[in-house]
């Protein structure tokens, strides 16, 4: 099967500057050596080796970069910023990336929720009024382009409104990898629409939304997860959807469903994955902590696409 790839798609930009909150785990320091290698940018690490050449004022990076576990030619990349604990390593990021310092933020070895705790506060105005959702961008040898799967980290129990806004965002994401009209699949465990199963009812209504908002917008819901990539199990169904076998984007119904998906494509598929929040005013990767080098490396190149430079 011929396929579409995405991630080794040589699209490097050396202008990007990654903040990373969190910057002393052996991970992370896998993770920038990779980059630095495909030249994806350069790297402000709050935490880490110790210098008292390196302060950060006012969101200004002064100093020079120092880190043993660079080599020369890599530590040109790489600055480290040391900071007291995480949530001063968060904070120091995030007013990095405020402060034009740097376009992305990337969660290091630090909590999710400190780094999530600095993009919601007002005064950081890395949000604005939208709702901040979790997206994957998959690829594996089964399916013949680059999956969308939202939301599988952020959105606990996503009611209609909130689906929506997720929807939205990973539209606005697929447009800006270059997928300008993409067909959309809002999963359930069934194609018919049942009040003793809330998910198909929020499909049906989503498929309505977007119609309505957006004629030439393709999508199908609720589907099932065979009839949504499978062409032959929608057609045995009696589907008969240009999405069905062909979605760029999978809206799963909570985040159990999207989590289980996740880890599946991942253990099972051997998925090259990478994961990004989005709805925020700049791309934030927060990788799964149980992700490999590898996988916490394409997030970097997912968000790296995301940012117009």
């Amino acid at each position: 099967m011929g396929s579409v790839k995405f991630f080794d798609k040589r699209q490097t930009n050396q202008t990007h500057i990654f903040a990373v909150a969190g910057g002393s785990d052996g991970a992370v320091t896998e993770m920038v050596k990779q980059a630095i290698e495909k030249k994806l940018g350069r790297f402000l690490l709050f935490g880490g080796e110790k210098s008292t050449n390196i302060k950060m004022k006012n969101g200004q990076v002064t100093g020079i970069p120092v880190a043993t576990a660079y080599t020369e030619a890599e530590q040109e990349w790489v600055t480290v910023i040391p900071v007291e604990n995480a949530e001063d390593a968060a904070e120091q990021a995030a007013l990095a990336v405020k402060t034009g310092q740097a376009d992305i933020l990337v969660k290091g070895f630090v909590p999710t929720s400190s780094l999530l705790h600095q993009v919601l506060k007002k005064e950081m105005g890395l949000r604005d009024s939208r709702l901040l959702s979790h997206l994957a961008v998959f690829e594996f040898p089964a399916y013949h382009k680059p999956l969308i799967v939202t939301d599988c980290a952020m959105n606990i129990a996503p009611d209609f409104d909130a689906k929506c806004a997720i929807t939205e965002n990973a539209i606005e994401a697929a447009r800006k990898m270059g997928i300008e009209q993409p067909k959309i699949a809002f999963l359930s465990a069934v194609e018919k629409t049942s009040a003793k199963m809330p998910s198909t009812i929020d499909a049906a209504k989503l498929v309505e939304y977007f119609r309505e908002k957006e004629p030439t917008l393709l999508t199908l819901g609720p589907v099932a997860m065979d009839a949504a990539i499978s062409k032959e199990a929608a057609q045995h169904k009696g589907i008969e959807s240009a999405v069905a076998g062909d979605p760029d984007i999978l809206v799963v119904p909570n985040i159990e469903t999207g989590n289980v998906l996740y880890k599946t494509l991942v253990y099972f598929a051997q998925a090259k994955v990478g994961s990004m929040v989005v709805g925020s005013k700049v791309p934030i990767v927060i990788s799964s902590r149980s992700d490999s080098a590898d996988n916490k490396l394409t997030s970097l190149m997912l968000t790296a696409r995301m940012v117009r430079k």
